[in-house]
């Protein structure tokens, strides 16, 4: 059979069914058209070296002057296989991975367990410990707050794990407020970006307790209830870390029997930043007749006539400095912020009102959003696709074109500059239709021009 009569067998078009029987296309196999386009990759290349933020769009405009035959999509998305835009290092951030997930490595579930009735001198009515407990391991560390919300749970979040000396790759908490959204099972977004600072993976858990919970539970709850009534929060504190690493010792000799035969495993973490999240903690203080404010353990001194009056007590995490404000919000001093229960009282305090943090350093701008020329390399590409698409039409360098195999060859946007160079009388028909072509592109009519069978140009909607 021939390829015309395999063709209307099948209903399918001739050029299709000659593909296949030459070769060129292979049953079941979708062509992707980056074939053609290998050819344009160093003008792509360069040109997208010279100006990183050059559109995709007018970059196609000119492959198709340049002979590229492709469609849009397939240009595109050759584009991003081959990887040729760069990454503009002064307008675009690094990009997102997601943590890897490691087989050994440990997952940290946290969980919020409160305590009614702490003494009088702590200045809140419960008493919050945020647990963290190693899933492989099963060591633990608590952390004592004085309240559940963002501020202190990420500042806890960082005490169990410099305690811990690093991190898990993926964190479990609990539904509480400050973590889990009311309306949907998710995370709140604030303890997405902590999680990405800290380069795990964060999850809701699950909401009953299991066994090594409740047991962590009793041991607390025992806890509590043997402090003493003077205890200050960070007595507390270290009889917190005390209980949790005479209860792992406990655990790890329990695992490995009285002759040590089974050797517990070595807790994989990963490592932690420099610096913790920039968090703010804010607690609510009443300022004492010696207009002192008290903080962890040391004292702050705040303007006289302040005394008997509420204010709050602001720092980030990681900022050496501390500041009181105003219920209202209007900041009344800054200290440098002391070591936890070093009993100290620090005085002096800064007259000079300023940011609780600095202002970032801007980042130069970037001024890559004009549209720039074809540089001299770029230029030199084009001129070699040029020679490349004159040899492939059988045509010399110098030399004019004739036939209308050459013609056909052309396209509507080189036309005019081919003419323009080579003028033949050969040519004088294509150039009405070529100036008309190109003026409706121009303007973006969407309705085509063609060619009547007189020979002459008409509109399908309009007069002669």
């Amino acid at each position: 059979m021939s390829i015309a009569a395999i063709a209307r067998l099948l209903g399918r078009d001739r050029k299709t069914v000659s593909s296949y029987l030459s070769g060129k296309r292979t049953v079941g196999v979708r062509s992707s058209g980056w074939g053609e386009f290998e050819r344009f990759i160093p003008y792509c290349r360069q040109r997208l070296q010279d100006d990183a933020h050059f559109e995709a769009s007018a970059l196609f405009a000119e492959l198709v002057e340049l002979g590229y035959s492709g469609g849009y999509s397939t240009f595109t998305r050759a584009l991003r296989t081959h990887q040729l835009r760069p990454r503009c290092p002064l307008c675009q951030r690094p990009p997102r991975t997601r943590p890897a997930r490691q087989d050994d490595a440990e997952e940290v579930h946290f969980r919020w367990f409160v305590f009614c009735d702490p003494p009088a001198d702590w200045g809140s009515t419960h008493a919050c410990v945020l647990v963290g407990r190693l899933t492989r391991s099963q060591g633990w560390s608590a952390a004592l707050a004085e309240q559940i919300d963002f501020g202190h749970l990420v500042g806890s979040v960082d005490r169990i794990l410099r305690q811990f000396g690093g991190t898990g790759w993926r964190w479990r908490f609990d539904r509480t407020q400050p973590i889990h959204c009311p309306g949907g099972g998710k995370l709140t977004t604030a303890l997405g970006r902590v999680a990405k600072h800290y380069g795990v993976v964060s999850d809701l858990g699950l909401a009953r307790q299991d066994a090594d919970d409740e047991a962590i539970g009793q041991a607390l709850a025992l806890w509590w209830r043997t402090r003493g009534a003077d205890t200050g929060p960070l007595e507390a504190q270290e009889s917190l870390d005390r209980l949790a690493r005479l209860m792992h010792t406990r655990q790890v000799s329990a695992r490995g029997g009285h002759d040590g035969s089974t050797v517990p495993p070595t807790p994989v973490l990963l490592d932690l930043p420099r610096d913790p999240y920039p968090a703010r903690i804010s607690v609510t203080r009443t300022v004492s007749a010696n207009s002192m404010v008290s903080y962890r353990g040391n004292l702050y001194a705040v303007p006289r006539h302040l005394h008997g009056h509420t204010v709050e007590v602001r720092r980030r995490l990681g900022d050496p400095l501390l500041a009181i404000a105003a219920p209202r919000g209007r900041v009344i001093a800054q200290h440098s912020l002391a070591p936890d229960g070093a009993s100290l009282s620090v005085i002096g305090h800064r007259h000079g009102i300023g940011l609780e943090r600095p202002l970032p350093v801007p980042r130069p701008a970037c001024t890559s959003r004009m549209y720039s020329p074809p540089s001299a390399e770029a230029l030199a590409a084009a001129e070699a696709l040029r020679q490349d698409a004159r040899q492939e039409d059988g045509l010399e360098p110098g030399r004019q074109a004739g036939g209308s195999s050459a013609r056909r060859s052309w396209r509507w946007t080189g036309v005019l500059d081919r003419i323009r160079k080579e003028p033949t009388e050969d040519e004088e028909h294509v150039r009405s239709e070529a100036v008309i072509h190109l003026a409706a592109h121009r303007q973006h009519d969407p309705t085509p021009y063609r060619r009547s069978h007189t020979g002459s140009v008409r509109h399908p909607d309009r007069t002669r």
